[in-house]
């Protein structure tokens, strides 16, 4: 693993769980021409900016995905295009101005394929903590129905994985999305500890 610099906590080669969300909650995926955009540039994105996606959902509100990557610089930039290139199409296709996004996105460093089965998994189950579908695989706009009804999908990238599966304590939304890690108390110790190390210009 590369040093990281002081408040930058991807870096190359690592996996993130990624998210994004609309500015005032706003709905931004309001029909099936709206994900299969959204889906399309990220298509595009993933291969020029040498990205994988390996788990996604996209909700109405926001969107999900959790990653790996050749070059964190490469992948934050191909994230940028493809949300101001959303942004024009919806601001287009609805007659509006302004911005669309609340913010930048978050990110949070994913330990190694146990933790990144692990996000994938709750990622996968958000339209179902939403009420939007009784089971996750009947969600059309997510990565589940790829792992458990062996659907293709072109966003989704595989991964081997054959340990057991990671049980998450307490609260899984706090687990996943908040702070900036995913991972053991060991692990996170670790990126603490290097994320401290000044790196040189």
């Amino acid at each position: 693993m590369g040093r990281l610099n002081r408040g930058k906590i991807l870096y190359d080669g690592c996996y993130a769980h990624v998210f994004s969300r609309a500015a005032d909650k706003r709905c931004i995926f309001n029909h099936d021409e709206d994900f299969d955009k959204f889906k399309a540039l990220l298509l595009a994105s993933k291969e020029k900016f040498s990205y994988r996606i390996h788990h996604y959902s996209l909700m109405h509100t926001h969107f999900h995905l959790a990653v790996s990557m050749d070059s964190a610089r490469k992948f934050s930039e191909g994230l940028k295009v493809v949300k101001r290139n959303y942004a024009r199409y919806f601001n287009l296709r609805n007659q509006r101005f302004g911005p669309l996004w609340r913010d930048r996105f978050k990110s949070l460093l994913i330990e190694d394929e146990r933790y990144l089965q692990a996000c994938g998994r709750y990622i996968e189950s958000n339209p179902v903590a939403a009420g939007m579908v009784d089971r996750c695989e009947n969600w059309p706009h997510s990565s589940s129905a790829y792992y458990l009804q062996d659907k293709e999908d072109a966003l989704v990238t595989p991964y081997a994985f054959d340990g057991e599966q990671i049980a998450i304590k307490g609260n899984q939304e706090q687990f996943f999305t908040h702070g900036q890690m995913i991972g053991s108390d060991l692990f996170k110790i670790h990126i603490e500890e290097e994320s401290l190390i000044p790196v040189p210009n």
